[in-house]
């Protein structure tokens, strides 16, 4: 096997071998999990082209056991490495996306020779090994839930409730989506081919020549994807078409049907129950913003949603709907807004709203409607929030960006200093901040309109 392959044998390798961490170092060895997993993506779905439909599930099922088989550590999750990882003041985000400071080097990839004395050998090991479990645990959950994601039975289960043939519009978008993120996933994957060819293994290649000329074309697919999300919010809405972040309009109609089918799915679930499950699902945006191409391939698109009004909103009055139909069991839903959602394991993950379900007080009947007749709920009450793009913004112009330090500091740390001030999500804020280096043009009239909103505050403190 070629020392360049990064295919799937090569995967189940880096999975099984227990002396890996003589051969390369940890953060090398997640590198090359990526590139392989890039590579075998593109592998698959070449397959899945040329196989009869009776023997994908049976294609993918053979991979799936293929790595599971391999000896590593299944259940490795951030909880083993929680410690180490406030020890060292950084989150597996930025270590899987290699945006860390380069002085942890020092103890993440560092070289423990058994012939040279280290006073720090076991501790240090101990950090290494502890990564390295996590990350093969990690690497090896994402291929098996891509693999599981193609079946053809589970796709079969996922269809919208309404038919496709009534959907023209915003299936069409849905679609246009698809592929075009589809197209993003090619390009980067040829421009990693390109980096590996020139580069190799060095996990440090960043901003290469090979990423500048690549760039334009990313940054105009990225900004396809998120203006079709913009059109299936409005088109959704005028053909009441459900995905996750549709009006709260069509999510009322849209209630009673999918109540239904949970029903059938748990026998014994009361609607109180149903609800509950609602709230789960509206307050875990980053595990349900799904969307479904003809064919049923899911994609997500979390990352080209912000946390707006737009959004905040919508979802503040589905909850709120929700909530109106907790009266009959005496409990209500508390609302908050603005806040960093956790996913199961405690990880930060994104800007938003969360809710939790208590007990109502009895001695306030105000919200005694008709049950049958729940279209007027009383609407949380919220604060404005300026939006990601209003905050660097407001930044820029009151001199933030011109202090001598933060001005030298490159865009990624200026982006987690801003996180650590406002709590909002710091990939979205240095993509903002790249923002500032382009024409308000080629931003479109939005931006402009955060202009005028930050400049109107400004006046107003005069």
């Amino acid at each position: 096997m070629s020392a360049n392959y990064y295919g799937f044998e090569k995967f189940c390798e880096l999975l099984d071998d227990s002396n890996v961490l003589k051969k390369h170092s940890v953060m090398g060895v997640v590198k090359m999990l990526q590139l392989c997993i890039i590579e075998i993506k593109s592998q698959i779905l070449k397959d899945l082209l040329e196989l009869d439909n009776t023997k994908i599930d049976y294609y993918l099922e053979s991979k799936i056991l293929e790595i599971e088989k391999q000896d590593y550590v299944k259940d490795y999750g951030v909880e083993k490495i929680s410690h180490f990882l406030k020890r060292l003041n950084v989150t597996v985000e930025q270590l899987r996306e290699f945006e860390y400071d380069q002085g942890l080097n020092n103890t993440i990839d560092k070289n423990l020779s058994l012939e040279t004395y280290h006073d720090d050998f076991d501790e240090v090991r101990a950090i290494q090994e502890s990564f390295l479990y996590y990350f093969l645990a990690y690497y090896a959950k994402e291929l098996t839930d891509f693999l599981e994601s193609k079946k053809i039975k589970q796709h079969k289960e996922s269809q919208p409730t309404v038919p496709i043939e009534k959907l023209t519009k915003s299936q069409d978008i849905v679609d246009n989506y698809c592929s075009t993120k589809r197209k993003l996933q090619e390009l980067q994957e040829k421009m990693y081919s390109e980096i590996q060819s020139e580069h190799g293994n060095d996990p440090w290649a960043d901003h290469t020549s090979i990423e500048i000329k690549y760039e334009d074309d990313i940054r105009q697919l990225k900004h396809n994807l998120i203006s079709y999300l913009d059109q299936l919010y409005l088109s959704s809405n005028e053909e009441n078409y459900y995905y996750f972040d549709c009006s709260s309009k069509v999510y009322q109609q849209h209630y009673e049907e999918r109540k239904q089918e949970y029903f059938k799915e748990i026998l014994d679930a009361t609607e109180e129950d149903f609800i509950y499950s609602e709230i789960e699902y509206f307050t875990s945006p980053y595990k349900n913003r799904i969307l479904y191409m003809e064919g049923w391939f899911p994609e997500d698109y979390s990352l080209y949603i912000e946390y707006n009004n737009k959004y905040r909103i919508t979802l503040a009055k589905k909850l709120s709907f929700l909530d109106g139909r907790l009266i009959p069991y005496n409990k209500t839903i508390e609302i908050k807004e603005n806040v960093v959602l956790k996913d199961d394991r405690e990880n930060d993950i994104c800007y938003g709203t969360d809710a939790i379900v208590k007990s109502a007080d009895r001695n306030k009947e105000l919200k005694l409607q008709a049950i049958d007749n729940i279209e007027v709920v009383p609407e949380p009450k919220t604060e404005k929030q300026l939006t990601t793009n209003q905050i660097i913004l407001l930044l820029q112009e009151t001199g933030f960006f011109s202090h001598p330090k933060i001005e030298s500091a490159p865009k990624t740390k200026q982006s987690e200093l801003i996180s650590k001030i406002c709590g909002l999500n710091a990939k979205n804020l240095k993509t903002k901040i790249e923002n500032l280096d382009k024409s308000p043009k080629d931003l479109g009239t939005n931006h402009q309109k955060d202009i005028d909103k930050i400049e109107d505050i400004l006046n107003n403190l005069e």
